[in-house]
């Protein structure tokens, strides 16, 4: 008799702005993306911290003990279910964390407390949870994929919108408009109902006009409103198995709360009581959004948050198709804005991913480094639109002060110094931006920007005339074959002062050769 398959568990633990949870999935096959797919054991436990970094700049001794206590809980519920030292976990924190003056003296203490590594969050990470989010909109809600849809996240210290058309991101922001950020800002004022709905609208009003300039004119049709504060009341605005409400409804249920007490919210909607007191700025905002873009159709998934961003936080370690797809459409869209030539720019993003693919054995980078230099790709003259002179340092500053939906503040940065480095000088430890960056995150930078310098030396004549080419190393030689073409001249007097950074970084000299 033959002992039955040991089960596969796999655990994702989320320390959110009120909470920590974690979701334990089990698949006795063995097939992680099944296991992904089950409802798994979740568990959740109060925990100040946004409280904590909006109301006073750090998280206090006491919440980052608790949050000890609760994680070696958590550890213990997960030997009990079977987990070993090879039970893959996935740990992350909120965004928010880095807002915290004692962010690094929080995250160190969880490491000796519990001996567990915490990720925050970044925007790009963040952008990503939302974007499996919205996907999974397009299957429950086809009209997403034929309507103008704009998607709202409004999350604890950020509001992230998604615009849509015919299922396809046309745009995304984010603001620093946030339901706990919003919270703590007015919490020193003892008021009710409409003054308090007033005193809210009054603090946010900036920022959705912002939203308002933004979007009004994009001819949205549906507002997908998403968010763990909304969601817990999504059975009071739709009904079961529907996503479809309208702004009267999310009126009327923001009215109702606002008069409530929080012991009132609490038993009424069965919210823990940190949610019971951050609905009220989450209501107004997403209602404030809703009425200034003037749309019919509220859309709000009945499904619970939290427990969709635990099954969705391992997918975010890799990178679909899907996901790079649109994040090369904003980095096409950031130079269509400042009228980057566009043959130019495409031809040297093909040329850069060829010479990314075949010296692979050189740089030892990944896929991930591939999407920023692809980006960089594209948007490295975007400078030109401010002045053709130094205009290296002008699309730095134009990147580096951008937005490309799914990158966090770290790849931007990366990008625009990828884009700084295409010409004249390379990195140099003076320059204040090359400087602030990580050893690790220095030498990508310059080995990408190397890259990108031959593949735009390439294109120097921005002809597009270079098509294939095939690269081998000979002795101390990166050979470039240049197939089709009877006399690389041009070619060969545009590398010679941009290949010097390949030669420095990677000790081979680039030459060029004729193909056939």
């Amino acid at each position: 008799m033959t002992s039955a398959t040991p089960p596969y568990l796999q655990a994702s633990i989320h320390i959110g702005a009120s909470s920590i949870s974690m979701l334990v999935v089990e698949n006795r096959a063995g097939n992680e993306g099944d296991a992904a797919s089950r409802p798994g054991e979740f568990l959740e436990q109060s925990l100040p911290l946004a409280r904590d970094i909006f109301q006073r700049g750090s998280i206090r001794r006491s919440t980052i003990e608790q949050c000890v206590k609760i994680l070696k809980g958590y550890q213990q519920a997960l030997r009990e279910l079977g987990a070993t030292d090879e039970t893959p976990i996935r740990a992350v924190g909120t965004n928010i964390l880095i807002e915290a003056s004692n962010h690094d003296a929080f995250l160190n203490r969880i490491q000796i407390g519990c001996g567990m590594q915490i990720d925050t969050l970044d925007d790009g990470e963040m952008t990503r949870l939302i974007y499996l989010k919205t996907r999974r909109r397009l299957l429950d809600t086809p009209s997403m994929k034929t309507r103008t849809t704009l998607v709202v996240h409004a999350g604890p210290g950020n509001t992230r919108a998604l615009l849509f058309k015919k299922g396809r991101i046309s745009d995304y922001t984010n603001y620093r408009l946030g339901v706990y950020r919003t919270n703590e800002a007015i919490s020193g004022n003892e008021l009710s109902g409409p003054q308090l709905r007033k005193i809210i609208r009054e603090h946010i009003g900036s920022l959705v006009n912002q939203i308002h300039h933004n979007y009004h004119d994009a001819g949205i049709e549906e507002l997908v409103i998403i968010g763990y504060e909304i969601q817990d009341l999504a059975t009071a605005l739709v009904k079961p198995g529907k996503t479809k409400s309208t702004p009267q409804a999310l009126a009327e249920l923001t009215s109702e709360i606002v008069a409530m007490s929080e012991e009132a919210r609490v038993k009424k909607f069965r919210l823990d009581y940190a949610t019971a007191q951050a609905v009220v700025p989450a209501l107004e905002i997403n209602l404030a959004i809703a009425e200034s873009l003037d749309v019919d159709t509220l859309r709000l998934p009945g499904s619970d948050y939290e427990r969709g961003l635990l099954v969705d936080l391992p997918a975010t370690f890799s990178l679909t198709a899907s996901f790079q797809e649109e994040v090369v459409r904003s980095a096409e869209g950031l130079a269509l804005k400042y009228k980057v030539h566009q043959a130019h720019a495409h031809q040297v993003a093909r040329l850069s991913e060829t010479l990314f693919e075949q010296t692979k054995a050189l740089h030892q980078l990944g896929e991930h480094d591939a999407l920023l230099l692809k980006c960089a790709a594209l948007v490295h003259e975007c400078g030109n639109f401010v002045s053709v002179r130094a205009h290296h340092k002008h699309s730095h500053y134009i990147i580096q002060h951008s937005e490309i939906f799914g990158l966090g503040q770290r790849d931007i940065s990366i990008i625009a110094l990828i884009a700084r480095y295409h010409r004249k000088s390379g990195p140099k430890s003076t320059h204040a931006g090359y400087r602030s960056l990580s050893s690790t995150d220095r030498m990508r930078v310059s080995k990408l920007a190397a890259i990108l310098r031959v593949a735009d030396a390439l294109d120097r004549s921005h002809s597009n005339r270079i098509g294939q080419i095939s690269i081998s190393v000979v002795k101390q030689k990166l050979v470039i074959e240049l197939k089709g073409i009877a006399d690389a001249s041009s070619e060969r007097l545009s590398m010679a002062p941009k290949a010097n950074l390949f030669h420095d970084i990677f000790g081979l000299r680039v030459t060029l050769i004729e193909g056939h």
